[in-house]
């Protein structure tokens, strides 16, 4: 049964950072130390964040970690070790750094656009923890990095090198270099959009290979609970709309949204994968879906 609707949710304001102490911050649990060392981008009108004020965690972006984090511990719960799993990871445990980082950094109020992921990929968050994570596009433009560990049990042909992997993850790669040409700097993608993975977990074969969501021969478990705290992202988000990337989540949502009655409208961006045939002129299609549905003045600068 799907979780009741977090429309009405009561938040507590926040304290202003002038009279927010550090054990004030501690005790109310709004403060995430891994956010002390991240690099400053100045100050900004939509991510306030300079030297002197660390990075606050706002009540909306614990309110969507707490659901994050209940997902997670559902997850851990499964045994999803079946054939062709051979290994699963779960990047909201060994990379918990710049994963909260970058809900913590981007995700602090509802966001108008809501663009949706399958899973993380073996190269993207599987190793930096963040959706399409490149390690290179997260570092340099998110201006996200932080620790990654190990998962409980890592595939030989897919090790977890965190920052330091160099192989290109080339759905990520893409994915955030278009965004770059069309708004520049990070903040100005995220003051109205966000990206988030319908699944936390990665799949792998035997040999490493990768196992979607959508190739599981038994996945109704993994939807069903998936489902359950989407529909709570949804709830929170309130999106004007939401965008699924690749086609399995606009079905995952379409079914969701029949039994919860939700009329918010989806739309179907192409997937940035290299495998999709005829797609490499991915970046044209992109601008076309927002050229098509009106939604670049969601990126316009002011």
């Amino acid at each position: 049964m799907l979780r009741k609707k977090l429309y009405n949710s009561q938040t507590q304001s926040s304290k202003p950072a002038s009279s927010t102490t550090p054990s004030d911050i501690q005790q109310t649990a709004l403060f995430d130390p891994a956010v002390i060392n991240s690099p400053s981008q100045g100050i900004s009108k939509y991510f306030p964040n300079d030297e002197q004020s660390p990075l606050i965690m706002q009540p909306f972006t614990k309110q969507v970690l707490d659901v994050q984090r209940n997902l997670s511990n559902r997850l851990n719960q499964h045994n999803f070790l079946k054939l062709p799993v051979q290994y699963v990871y779960n990047p909201l445990d060994y990379a918990k750094a710049p994963n909260e980082l970058y809900f913590t950094k981007y995700c602090q109020s509802p966001k108008k656009l809501l663009f949706v992921g399958m899973n993380p990929g073996p190269f993207g968050m599987c190793q930096t923890g963040v959706p399409f994570g490149d390690t290179s596009r997260v570092r340099e433009w998110l201006q996200i990095e932080g620790e990654v560990s190990k998962p409980p049990n890592e595939c030989p042909f897919r090790p977890v090198q965190g920052f330091d992997c160099v192989r290109k993850e080339q759905s990520g790669d893409r994915f955030w270099k278009f965004w770059e040409s069309q708004c520049g700097a990070a903040e100005n993608f995220f003051k109205n959009a966000f990206v988030y993975n319908y699944c936390p977990l990665a799949f792998m074969d035997r040999q490493g290979r990768n196992v979607t969501p959508a190739d599981l021969k038994e996945c109704k478990e993994l939807e069903s609970i998936c489902d359950e705290y989407y529909s709570e992202i949804i709830n929170l988000m309130e999106p004007n709309f939401l965008i699924a990337i690749g086609r399995y989540i606009e079905k995952r949502t379409h079914i969701l949204f029949k039994q919860t009655g939700s009329k918010i409208p989806i739309l179907c961006m192409p997937h940035p994968s290299p495998r999709t045939i005829n797609n490499q002129n991915w970046p044209e299609k992109a601008l076309q879906f927002l050229e098509k549905n009106n939604l670049k003045k969601y990126f316009e600068l002011e």
